[in-house]
């Protein structure tokens, strides 16, 4: 038990990739990040005491990234989150959940109405509300969850997609969910030097996903192709100079419209330029590719304009400076 709680630190401390396979009788040590967790009698439960059958999670972990497949044979399960856990996983600012099996009942406590999944939906959930979450019978779950600036799609905007399951065995989202498995059940894939590339791949993915649902859903906003034209000419655009009455412009609108449209959904236009940037570059730094570039390369590429502003502007977004971060990630 001591050695999965320390690896479990270690792998948050030095943001390097990590996969491991955890024994049932630690699940409740491993996901304690998820919540609290009680057995069939409804009773809290020490490690190993909580259930009382065979499982396995599978987990992928790199920096802030982590992507979890757990198998459970047990007759009834709960898990609750709490203020408290909240509070302890601010950075997480997305969660997909993928039901591959079984049946859960999700239950806000914001007053939402419970969120019923079925074998095969996919769900895209808000971290910062307390739950109850109930499963019946044996089940299988996917979950991933990432940083907001990982996912180039607006916060504000995936409100709209949060509660309402949809069906993950067909379409894109059937190959998402596919990829996303295959990668943590091939021991070879997370253990190489591409297995940043790797992980960033299966975030990809599910970005994907959710954009489809959100074409779908917010079919009726009248201001949604033009933000999907200013996101992506930003992202043809993000290492180059960028100013809002350019992308204004070159995406056919007045610059006080484009900045009300990215208002719309809780961020400015040159907050999304400056996320989207900080975020590639972050990627870059642990990116072998980029193993022989120095700080100002990297940051020049991505669209910043000297070593300083680089700097000044990762250890604001992430605690540390870009040097240090390549330094454990590496």
């Amino acid at each position: 038990m001591e050695d999965v709680v320390e690896a479990d630190r270690a792998g948050r401390a030095d943001g390097r990739m990590m996969r491991r396979r955890v024994p049932a009788g630690e699940f409740d040590v491993a996901l304690n990040r998820w919540g609290r967790f009680a057995g069939a009698d409804g009773r809290q439960h020490g490690p190993g005491e909580w259930i009382r059958a065979d499982g396995e999670l599978v987990r992928s972990r790199f920096d802030r990234t982590e992507l979890d497949l757990l198998t459970v044979d047990a007759p009834h399960l709960t898990v609750t989150r709490t203020g408290q856990d909240v509070a302890h996983t601010a950075d997480v600012r997305h969660i997909v959940v993928v039901q591959l099996a079984g049946t859960s009942v999700l239950t806000p406590v914001d007053g939402h109405p419970p969120v019923q999944f079925a074998p095969g939906t996919i769900s895209y959930g808000d971290p910062t509300v307390p739950y109850r979450w109930e499963f019946d019978g044996p089940f299988q779950l996917l979950m991933l969850r990432t940083p907001r600036a990982a996912l180039p799609l607006a916060p504000a905007a995936l409100r709209s997609v949060i509660g309402r399951p949809f069906a993950s065995d067909a379409g894109y989202a059937r190959l998402a969910v596919r990829f996303a498995c295959d990668v943590l059940h091939d021991d070879t894939l997370l253990a190489g030097p591409t297995a940043p590339r790797i992980a960033h791949d299966v975030v990809g993915v599910f970005t994907t996903v959710l954009a489809e649902r959100l074409r779908l859903t917010d079919s009726s906003d009248p201001s949604e192709p033009a933000f999907q034209r200013a996101v992506a000419y930003i992202a043809a655009q993000l290492v180059d100079p960028l100013a809002v009455p350019d992308i204004a412009d070159a995406v056919d609108m007045s610059p006080r419209y484009l900045q009300s449209v990215f208002q719309q959904r809780g961020m400015s236009v040159t907050g999304w330029i400056r996320e989207r940037r900080l975020e590639r570059a972050r990627q870059a730094l642990a990116d072998p590719i980029w193993a022989d570039a120095d700080i100002l390369q990297v940051a020049v590429a991505h669209g910043f304009s000297g070593h300083s502003h680089f700097t000044r502007a990762f250890r604001a977004a992430y605690g540390e400076t870009p040097n240090r971060w390549r330094g454990r990630a590496a």
